[in-house]
């Protein structure tokens, strides 16, 4: 028998907000900017000369409570030509597995749920444990489809946070940019990606411009990204706010669209000082849900749950944020500290504060502490339960990434210069979310319950970078 796979891009997800922050926007990188040509070390061939970078890492990622696990390798190759032409090639494979909260609420009483489940090469009525799952036989539907003959059912216990067990994924992904200096302007590039999983696939495309202006301390830029999504969960588009259930449903695939920019400036500010700061601003459109999550609708009473719907959030959303980086060199110790203020037409706003010291430790090692504060209030339909006395809302979802929550990363890095052209780096981090366990609007049994679903995580890092003619 097969398990369901599930869409794993919010663990993913997950483990960038590691290195980037929740919701950030992405900073272009302009090989002849004010901030590389200050980095100078980040380059030890110097301008003018041509080089190569390989940068091969592994990520190893696991969430507190036996929950989700993930493993991702990845390898980055750039060419920079002596003209300042440069190119760069990235590869990324990661699998995805464990146990995700599906939305519900915990009850004092034992709870059941379905989901589609597709059996290879059989039609034939199935029942056993899968991963703690039951294999059930569907009553027949009009119009349904062939495949879709069975079910898979899991029980989740008294007081536990309702988790589907056992799901498992795969992602492939490619990347690449192209910069270059051209007439007067100090660099144009383009560049894309493509990403596939499962049940998901992403493209995306760039193309940005940078501009240096006196004597090279200053650098402006401006980056246009594009992101097209599809997905094709497991089962099919679910219809908003219906009951969860085992058929297989129709459409079985959803697009959307993210269009923005990045507008940044870039100033050395004086020998021991570079500022950057930037504005970005995105438009999304399209399926925004979440296909395998659900919101529990409870007795008014009790606070017992009386069934499960699918969430459903609106189809348009529009952010911008404002990035405040500071790199202080203090000789030998080199400090960064940011700044991020983000806002969206969901009514989530979140602020991002981030520092890191960079301290040598002789001539070959270095040790690197850090540590990350993020905050953000809930998005204007995020409820941690529907009430079956009530009325339906239009949107609704308990997915916790969409409330109110508190976020802690902290860790460090230690880095080992093998030459003037090599270095090995390990990096470890850990990440935990705090939020309101206990709100106000709990009603019944659900006041003795735990409903913040957050996610604690340890991330390790390991990494090679080899810069060579």
């Amino acid at each position: 028998m097969q398990l369901k796979e599930r869409q794993a891009g919010d663990v993913r997800k997950r483990i960038a907000r590691l290195s980037a922050g929740l919701l950030a926007a992405s900073l272009a990188g302009h090989s002849k900017s004010a901030a590389a040509q200050y980095d100078s070390e980040n380059n030890n061939f110097g301008p003018g000369i041509a080089y190569s970078q390989l940068d091969a890492a592994l990520l190893v990622y696991q969430e507190a409570g036996g929950r989700v696990s993930a493993t991702e390798p990845t390898l980055d190759l750039s060419v920079h030509g002596a003209d300042g032409r440069q190119l760069s090639l990235g590869f990324v494979a990661d699998a995805v597995s464990g146990a995700t909260p599906n939305g519900a609420v915990p009850s004092n009483i034992p709870q059941n749920f379905l989901t589609p489940l597709r059996a290879k090469g059989s039609t034939a009525t199935v029942t056993g444990a899968s991963g703690g799952s039951t294999i059930i036989q569907l009553p027949p539907t009009p119009g349904q489809i062939a495949q879709a003959a069975l079910g898979r059912q899991y029980t989740v216990p008294a007081n536990t946070l309702p988790v589907d067990k056992g799901f498992r994924d795969h992602r492939g992904a490619f990347n690449f940019g192209w910069a270059q200096p051209l007439g007067g302007i100090s660099e144009v590039g383009f560049g894309g990606s493509y990403s596939r999983e499962s049940d998901y696939q992403a493209v995306t495309s760039n193309a940005h411009i940078s501009q240096n202006l006196n004597s090279d301390n200053t650098t402006l830029s401006l980056s246009i990204n594009g992101e097209f999504d599809s997905s094709f969960p497991f089962g099919g588009i679910p219809v908003p706010l219906s009951v969860m259930n085992a058929q297989w449903k129709s459409p079985t695939s959803r697009n959307k669209t993210q269009l923005g920019f990045v507008a940044g400036w870039t100033e050395v500010m004086s020998r021991w000082w570079l500022m950057q700061l930037n504005y970005a601003f995105d438009r999304q459109s399209g399926y925004q849900n979440d296909p395998y999550r659900v919101i529990s609708v409870v007795d008014p009473g009790s606070g017992e749950p009386i069934s499960s719907l699918y969430e459903n959030r609106p189809l348009h959303r529009q952010g911008q944020s404002l990035f405040w980086d500071n790199k202080v060199d203090l000789n030998p110790a080199v400090t960064e500290f940011s700044f991020r203020y983000y806002t969206d037409s969901w009514n989530i706003t979140s602020k991002t504060a981030e520092i890191s010291e960079h301290v040598p430790l002789g001539n070959s090692f270095y040790v690197e502490p850090s540590g990350r504060w993020y905050q953000q209030s809930a998005a204007s339909f995020f409820r941690y339960f529907l009430v079956g006395s009530q009325a339906l809302p239009q949107y609704a979802s308990s997915d916790m990434r969409l409330g109110a929550f508190t976020g802690l990363t902290y860790g460090a890095k230690i880095g080992y210069h093998i030459n003037g052209r090599s270095e090995f780096y390990l990096k470890g981090e850990y990440y935990e979310q705090m939020g309101n366990r206990h709100p106000a609007s709990a009603i019944g049994q659900l006041r003795q319950q735990d409903l913040f679903s957050g996610t604690n995580a340890a991330v390790i890092f390991a990494g090679y970078s080899w810069d060579f003619h």
